[in-house]
């Protein structure tokens, strides 16, 4: 089986990568304007995630200390003599 060749410079599929620089380095504004869209929305939909866990993590403690002073209040009902 032959090795795998590498693609010529000019050939399509190396012609749409990154440079190493990353989108600072893109020559067309609105491309460039875009990536940046694209990345700013990418952070937001992140930071509502982490919020979105961080509540649900709040609630959760919230509920657990609830049941544990009723299962406790419960106790003491059931534990003291009539």
């Amino acid at each position: 089986m032959p090795a795998p060749r590498k693609p010529s410079p000019s050939s399509p599929a190396t012609s749409r990568r990154v440079t190493p620089g990353g989108p600072a380095t893109l020559k067309n504004p609105a491309l460039a304007a875009r990536v940046r869209q694209l990345a700013a929305q990418a952070e937001h939909r992140r930071a509502i995630a982490e919020f979105r866990a961080r509540h649900a993590a709040d609630q959760q403690a919230r509920i657990n200390a609830l049941l544990l002073e009723a299962i406790d209040a419960l106790a003491s009902l059931l534990s003291t003599p009539p």
